[in-house]
Protein backbone atom coordinates (compact mmCIF):
# COMPACT_ATOMS: atom_id res chain seq x y z
CA UNK A 1 0.00 0.00 0.00
CA UNK A 2 1.05 3.45 -0.79
CA UNK A 3 1.53 6.17 1.19
CA UNK A 4 -1.06 8.44 0.06
CA UNK A 5 -3.40 5.11 0.02
CA UNK A 6 -2.38 4.41 3.62
CA UNK A 7 -2.99 8.11 4.31
CA UNK A 8 -6.42 7.70 2.73
CA UNK A 9 -7.37 4.34 4.60
CA UNK A 10 -6.31 6.00 7.94
CA UNK A 11 -8.59 8.99 7.05
CA UNK A 12 -11.46 6.77 6.61
CA UNK A 13 -11.10 4.66 9.58
CA UNK A 14 -10.83 7.77 11.79
CA UNK A 15 -14.06 9.37 10.15
CA UNK A 16 -15.56 6.29 10.52
CA UNK A 17 -15.00 6.21 13.84
CA UNK A 18 -15.81 9.35 14.72
CA UNK A 19 -19.49 8.68 13.00
CA UNK A 20 -19.73 5.08 15.68
CA UNK A 21 -19.13 7.58 18.14
CA UNK A 22 -21.60 9.70 17.32
CA UNK A 23 -24.03 6.50 17.32
CA UNK A 24 -23.34 6.25 20.75
CA UNK A 25 -23.61 9.39 21.90
CA UNK A 26 -27.27 9.35 19.96
CA UNK A 27 -28.35 6.20 21.49
CA UNK A 28 -26.75 7.53 24.78
CA UNK A 29 -29.10 11.17 24.46
CA UNK A 30 -32.03 8.76 24.05
CA UNK A 31 -31.99 6.21 27.05
CA UNK A 32 -30.63 8.68 29.74
CA UNK A 33 -34.41 10.30 28.83
CA UNK A 34 -36.02 7.13 29.50
CA UNK A 35 -34.10 6.01 32.32
CA UNK A 36 -35.50 6.42 35.64
CA UNK A 37 -32.82 5.15 37.97
CA UNK A 38 -30.02 7.91 38.70
CA UNK A 39 -27.42 4.85 38.79
CA UNK A 40 -28.40 3.77 35.61
CA UNK A 41 -28.11 7.16 34.02
CA UNK A 42 -24.97 7.51 35.49
CA UNK A 43 -23.42 4.94 33.71
CA UNK A 44 -25.10 5.72 30.55
CA UNK A 45 -23.43 9.25 31.04
CA UNK A 46 -20.07 7.97 31.67
CA UNK A 47 -20.14 6.14 28.25
CA UNK A 48 -21.60 9.42 26.30
CA UNK A 49 -18.91 11.42 28.03
CA UNK A 50 -16.12 9.07 27.22
CA UNK A 51 -17.60 9.08 23.53
CA UNK A 52 -17.86 12.57 23.29
CA UNK A 53 -14.22 13.11 23.85
CA UNK A 54 -13.10 10.14 21.38
CA UNK A 55 -14.81 12.26 18.62
CA UNK A 56 -12.97 15.25 20.21
CA UNK A 57 -9.75 13.52 19.91
CA UNK A 58 -10.48 11.82 16.51
CA UNK A 59 -11.60 15.42 15.31
CA UNK A 60 -8.06 16.62 16.65
CA UNK A 61 -6.39 13.88 14.85
CA UNK A 62 -8.23 14.38 11.73
CA UNK A 63 -7.57 18.02 11.65
CA UNK A 64 -3.54 17.20 12.07
CA UNK A 65 -3.75 15.36 9.02
CA UNK A 66 -4.71 18.52 6.60
CA UNK A 67 -2.36 20.55 8.74
CA UNK A 68 1.29 20.92 10.12
CA UNK A 69 1.01 21.43 13.38
CA UNK A 70 3.32 23.60 15.09
CA UNK A 71 3.75 24.69 18.55
CA UNK A 72 5.57 28.16 19.37
CA UNK A 73 7.59 28.81 22.64
CA UNK A 74 4.61 30.27 24.08
CA UNK A 75 2.69 27.10 23.56
CA UNK A 76 5.31 24.99 25.07
CA UNK A 77 5.75 26.34 27.64
CA UNK A 78 1.93 26.14 28.39
CA UNK A 79 2.27 23.06 27.93
CA UNK A 80 4.64 22.58 30.28
CA UNK A 81 3.13 24.57 33.03
CA UNK A 82 0.13 22.07 32.71
CA UNK A 83 2.29 19.43 32.73
CA UNK A 84 4.31 20.27 36.37
CA UNK A 85 0.85 21.57 37.86
CA UNK A 86 -0.75 17.91 36.96
CA UNK A 87 1.66 15.63 38.26
CA UNK A 88 1.26 16.46 41.77
CA UNK A 89 -2.91 16.84 41.63
CA UNK A 90 -2.73 13.54 39.50
CA UNK A 91 -0.57 11.00 41.93
CA UNK A 92 -2.37 12.55 44.72
CA UNK A 93 -5.92 11.40 42.45
CA UNK A 94 -4.44 8.24 42.14
CA UNK A 95 -3.23 7.59 45.86
CA UNK A 96 -6.62 9.26 46.59
CA UNK A 97 -9.19 6.37 44.77
CA UNK A 98 -6.72 3.69 45.61
CA UNK A 99 -7.75 4.35 49.38
CA UNK A 100 -11.38 4.84 48.30
CA UNK A 101 -11.70 1.43 46.31
CA UNK A 102 -9.89 -0.35 49.22
CA UNK A 103 -12.39 0.50 51.29
CA UNK A 104 -15.64 0.22 48.93
CA UNK A 105 -17.62 -2.93 49.18
CA UNK A 106 -20.72 -2.20 47.69
CA UNK A 107 -20.57 -3.22 43.94
CA UNK A 108 -21.54 -0.51 42.20
CA UNK A 109 -19.13 2.25 44.00
CA UNK A 110 -16.58 -0.34 43.73
CA UNK A 111 -16.86 -0.46 40.20
CA UNK A 112 -17.30 3.47 39.76
CA UNK A 113 -14.36 3.92 41.87
CA UNK A 114 -11.93 1.43 39.88
CA UNK A 115 -13.28 2.90 36.58
CA UNK A 116 -12.21 6.37 37.92
CA UNK A 117 -8.78 4.77 39.09
CA UNK A 118 -8.35 3.68 35.45
CA UNK A 119 -8.99 6.84 33.78
CA UNK A 120 -6.62 8.61 36.65
CA UNK A 121 -4.35 6.09 35.88
CA UNK A 122 -4.51 7.04 32.11
CA UNK A 123 -4.31 10.71 32.65
CA UNK A 124 -0.99 10.27 34.82
CA UNK A 125 -0.02 8.24 31.49
CA UNK A 126 -1.51 11.09 29.16
CA UNK A 127 0.44 13.43 30.66
CA UNK A 128 3.89 12.11 30.43
CA UNK A 129 3.14 11.27 26.62
CA UNK A 130 2.62 14.95 26.50
CA UNK A 131 6.25 15.76 28.15
CA UNK A 132 7.65 13.59 25.86
CA UNK A 133 5.59 16.01 23.19
CA UNK A 134 6.70 18.99 24.47
CA UNK A 135 10.31 17.28 24.13
CA UNK A 136 10.12 16.65 20.60
CA UNK A 137 8.40 19.54 19.36
CA UNK A 138 10.86 21.66 21.54
CA UNK A 139 13.50 20.26 19.38
CA UNK A 140 11.68 20.65 16.13
CA UNK A 141 10.72 24.47 17.08
CA UNK A 142 14.63 24.84 17.65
Amino acid sequence: MSVSENRKKFSELIQRWIIIEDNTIEVADDLIKRANNPVVKTFIEIIKLDSEKHKRILESIRLSLDSTVVLSRDDLQVLDTFIERHKDVEKNAIATAEQALEMASLPIPKMLLSHLLEDEKSHDTYTNDLANLKIYMAKSTG
